[in-house]
């Protein structure tokens, strides 16, 4: 009997930033009207679990000891050839795998997404032969503002994140999370032969059945899920054009995108974009503001107390009243002493010495402080004191901000290529901008490889 659970966390790896990730194929119904899904992180598992797994919980991490549940497949049947690993070293064996797996597509009627075989999609990014793993029966994702977590046995997370109350979270008493495997095997009697884990064997008994009876029997909080691939999602894809920004994958980068940030704040025919976003905040800018990158914030007045205006270092100051510290992939959450103390009071303290050498004149009034952070990355500020001063501002803000006034810039390439490039950092979770990029490239790849077909026609 299939009655073995499997954990695939998906959406994983620096290998996304440059490779379309096969799992994609997991959310989206095969043109045929089947389910077909694809297991982390090479396709194939080991021969002790054939004819075993009849479940898989589609998960993404969340935090150390906790992933999210994105989707559930029911009733799993082994696509063969799925046990056989790819072979570095002989390439018999591995066209053997790839002719069994055509050899299975062909039985299904073919398998392909939008119109192009799934062979045909992956077949320039580095997959193995396994194409397919499993034939699932349903998909099911959870109901719509439903959200559930797993937590695992792990003595290393003392504290989880808050949630919702809405939210379901299955705590379980003997499973670790994987640490580098990308799937985990949760068994009814708490183990399978060829698992070296043999402790907790009661308390995985007692997750199994926690899992099974909370989630995979509770109809109640799923609902099916069946999208193909269509034609207007080609096509509302294609309307984005690939930038700079994609192309030599510079999103991440603070310093580069720091640099986009302050060109286009100080580009004149966009000083009535900026002044309405920053009005929101209380911030009122004038005609006459400049835009400083990197600025320093050393403070050279040997008279100054040290004690009261501690500094060094280099600063993000914009307009010289408005402090802008972006922060994309760098951790502000654990801020640290980096050479003349932590960053956030050197920058206020910098701030402050500037504006009352000048006796708050030439640099305006009371200087404003902001964190521009992506929504996945919210910082964590300890010091009571910088609470109250810095202002936290996400790209989900700007970039809501800019999508209702649009009309000011889509003439600009650049610019809009910069608004499209910051989408990512938007996302509620890291692995959700992976999912965005990820379907992103698959669209594109199906309409790519459906031209070219077309043209040799």
């Amino acid at each position: 009997m299939q009655n073995a659970i499997v954990l695939n966390r998906m959406y994983v790896g620096n290998y996304l930033m440059s490779n379309l990730g096969h799992e994609i194929i997991n959310l989206y119904q095969a043109d045929n009207g089947n389910h077909y899904l694809y297991l982390n992180s090479t396709g194939d598992f080991v021969q002790t679990h054939q004819n075993k797994v009849g479940y898989m919980l589609m998960v993404k991490y969340h935090c150390a000891g906790e992933v999210e549940v994105i989707a559930l497949a029911t009733e799993l049947e082994d696509v063969y050839s799925a046990d056989q690993k790819f072979n570095a070293k002989n390439n018999d064996i591995n066209a053997d795998i790839l002719a069994r797996q055509k050899e299975y597509a062909s039985t299904e009627g073919g398998i392909s997404y939008g119109g192009v075989s799934v062979f045909e999609i992956f077949r320039d990014f580095q997959q193995q032969s396994v194409f397919v793993t499993y034939k699932a029966r349903k998909i099911l994702i959870p109901k719509t503002g439903k959200r559930i977590f797993i937590r695992f046995r792990n003595p290393a997370q003392s504290q989880f994140p808050q949630h919702d109350e809405s939210a379901l979270i299955v705590t379980l008493e003997g499973y670790q999370q994987a640490k580098a495997s990308l799937k985990q095997y949760i068994y009814p009697d708490g183990t399978y032969k060829g698992d070296l884990a043999k402790d907790h064997i009661e308390e995985k008994k007692r997750d199994y059945t926690k899992i099974f009876e909370t989630l995979i029997a509770d109809s109640a909080i799923w609902e099916e899920y069946s999208v193909p691939v269509s034609k207007e999602g080609l096509n509302e894809i294609s309307q984005r054009n690939v930038s700079l920004f994609d192309i030599c994958q510079i999103q991440n980068d603070e310093n580069k995108f720091s640099n986009a940030l302050a060109y286009f704040m100080t580009r004149p025919e966009y000083f009535t974009l900026w002044k309405g976003f920053f009005i929101n905040y209380g911030i009122e800018l004038t005609e006459k503001f400049t835009v400083s990158r990197e600025e320093a914030s050393k403070i050279e007045d040997t008279g100054v107390d040290p004690k009261e205006y501690p500094s060094g270092g280099r600063i993000d100051l914009n307009n010289s009243i408005i402090v802008i510290e972006n922060k994309i992939k760098s951790d502000i959450n654990s801020i640290e002493e980096d050479g003349e103390g932590k960053q956030l009071v050197r920058y206020y303290n910098y701030s402050k010495w500037r504006t009352s050498l000048h006796g708050c004149t030439d640099y305006g009034k009371t200087p404003y402080f902001i964190i521009l952070t992506p929504n996945y990355n919210p910082p964590v500020i300890d010091d009571d004191q910088m609470k109250s001063v810095y202002k936290v501002i996400t790209y989900g803000d700007l970039y809501g901000y800019l999508s209702v006034h649009k009309e000011m810039f889509e003439h600009d390439n650049n610019f809009l290529a910069f608004f499209e490039a910051m989408h990512r950092h938007t996302h509620e979770n890291v692995n959700d901008y992976l999912y965005f990029e990820m379907q992103d490239k698959f669209f594109r790849i199906i309409k790519e490889v459906s031209e070219n077909f077309e043209k040799s026609r």
